[in-house]
């Protein structure tokens, strides 16, 4: 593909959006020149964790992206236009999530090409109003993007859309040999991600005492949210403060490496929620751990089962006494950890990466400019 200019629109902050930085990083490493338009995670700081050569960041501090809805969309449109007009008419702009859709909307100066890149699924058209708007403005974008399969159907028939959406699933950017391992002296269980209910993570923590003595577990992502508060307390209450760890926030890189020290990983999903069920190539978790070398508990939604196939268990109900059997089953038997955790890294590199997946939307973009 020649070079080109790219604008990436992703209003939430990069960096808890690892596809959005593997997407500028992967861009700019192929030679295009690109313009990231963002906000940070942090308060009267327009400079986030995430940085790539090559990507010129134009962001909004914490304090402003929660500022009134008028004065948020205003300081994007200002930082949007600019990286237009910087970036000349020719450009390809990738715009993240309705919200995203919404600013490249009203920004004047529209480059040749846009496209709508959906993180979540769509589902609430009465009551949010940029999803709403989306079935009327969506045709303005050349083409849409959703992570995974199912998530594409439900798009197409929301959305009304004559061409299916494209599927770039979110996988993590491909290593060649296995991270090292730093020996932490206990059997870890490790979880990496939003820290809510809707992951089970409650029924997590009690599953806790059931554990061997050796196995401890540990929480990473930002703790300090209400839920966070709430698993902080459960946690208290049951005496686990030195079984369960919580490392809060981490930057993508150094959470990567953080999960290759641990010995067995979890990603459990509700599944009484669709935007989870339909969660498979839109979760990253399940990749990273892959990544890592990691033997992983799942769960039974749609999927799940094929994938972990070799390289993991499914829990069959959310049910703390069977997740704390299959937790004792691999820290009693770390050979069954080696043997699966290099499965799966063996997977990760051959197939569930980024470099695999972002081809499609790269060769599109040639196909059709």
């Amino acid at each position: 593909m020649s070079p080109t200019t790219f604008i990436l629109l992703s209003p939430p902050p990069v960096d808890g959006y690892p596809p959005v930085q593997y997407q500028a990083r992967l861009l700019a490493e192929a030679g295009h020149r690109v313009f990231l338009v963002t906000s940070t995670r942090r308060d009267g700081e327009t400079v986030p964790d995430f940085t790539s050569p090559g990507v010129e960041v134009r962001a909004l501090s914490a304090a402003q992206y929660r500022s009134r809805r008028l004065t948020r969309t205003g300081l994007f449109v200002a930082r949007l236009l600019e990286a237009r007009l910087r970036a000349g008419r020719g450009a390809v702009e990738i715009c993240y999530d309705p919200i995203g859709g919404f600013i490249s909307d009203v920004t004047p100066w529209r480059p040749r090409l846009r496209i709508l890149h959906l993180h979540e699924l769509l589902q609430n058209f009465d009551t949010l109003h940029l999803e709403h708007r989306l079935r009327q403005t969506v045709h303005g974008f050349a083409r849409v993007v959703v992570p995974d399969e199912s998530r594409a159907a439900h798009t197409a028939d929301v959305l009304r859309l004559a061409t299916r959406p494209l599927v770039i699933e979110n996988y993590p950017l491909r290593v060649t040999a296995p991270m090292p391992r730093r020996d932490t002296g206990r059997f870890e269980v490790v979880y990496c991600g939003s820290l809510g209910l809707n992951q089970k993570l409650d029924m997590l923590i009690r599953s806790v005492p059931l554990w061997p003595e050796t196995a401890h577990l540990v929480l990473i992502g930002n703790d300090t949210t209400p839920i966070g508060r709430q698993l902080h307390a459960m946690v208290a209450e049951a005496g686990l403060q030195k079984r369960v760890h919580f490392l809060g926030w981490m930057e993508t890189s150094a959470a990567e490496q953080r999960l290759a020290d641990a010995d067995l990983a979890v990603a459990i999903f509700d599944d009484s929620s669709e935007q989870l069920r339909t969660a498979l190539g839109a979760s990253n978790k399940r990749f990273q751990y892959m990544k890592a070398g990691l033997p992983q508990i799942g769960d039974m939604n749609p999927g799940v089962t094929e994938l972990l196939d070799g390289i993991g268990v499914c829990l069959s109900a959310h049910d703390p006494e069977e997740m704390a059997g299959l937790v004792a089953a691999y820290a009693a038997d770390p050979e069954r950890c080696r043997a699966e955790g290099t499965r799966a890294f063996e997977r990760h590199r051959e197939k569930y990466n980024y470099e695999q997946v972002f081809t499609r939307l790269t060769d599109w973009v040639e196909a059709v400019t």
